[in-house]
C-alpha cells in the first residue's frame, strides 16, 4: 500500500481562523492587477516577486505586502482577489474561513470602503453558491 501524505493532508477538513485577505495575493495575480490597474511594482516579473517571499526581516514582508495592496484598486479586483483564494480553499477541503482586511490600507490610498467590502462581499456570495 503507498501512502500519498500530501493527498491525506489536502483531504482533511481544515479551517482558516485568521487571514488577511490583503496577504492571499499571488504573485501572478499581483503582476495580472498592476497592469490592469496601472501600477508600477518593485518587481519585474511573478519570479522576483516569488524571490521577495524569501523575508530577510519584517521589513521585508511588509515592503512585499503593501505593494500587493498597491495594485488592489477597484471592486472587481478585491472580488478576483478574494474569490481566488476561496476557490484555493475549496481545492484543499477548507470547510470554514474567517476574512479580516485592512480598511485603512485602503483608504487612506482614496479606495472607498464600500469599494472593498463589495468586491469581498461578491465573491463571498458567489462562492457560497458554487462551492456549496
Amino acid at each position: 500500500m503507498n501512502f500519498n501524505t500530501e493527498s491525506f493532508i489536502r483531504a482533511m477538513p481544515k479551517a482558516e481562523l485568521h487571514i488577511h485577505i490583503e496577504g492571499t495575493l499571488e504573485p501572478e495575480m499581483m503582476m495580472e492587477l498592476a497592469k490592469r490597474n496601472g501600477v508600477a511594482l518593485p518587481y519585474n516579473t511573478v519570479e522576483e516577486i516569488r524571490a521577495a517571499y524569501e523575508f530577510g526581516s519584517l521589513q521585508d514582508f511588509l515592503d512585499l505586502y503593501y505593494a500587493g495592496m498597491s495594485v488592489l484598486r477597484s471592486e472587481r479586483d478585491f472580488f478576483d482577489l478574494t474569490f481566488a483564494y476561496l476557490t484555493r480553499m475549496h481545492q484543499e477541503n477548507t470547510r470554514h474561513v474567517e476574512i479580516f482586511f485592512d480598511p485603512q490600507g485602503h483608504t487612506e490610498r482614496g479606495i472607498r470602503f464600500d469599494t472593498v467590502l463589495d468586491g469581498i462581499s461578491s465573491a463571498l456570495e458567489k462562492a457560497k453558491k458554487t462551492m456549496a
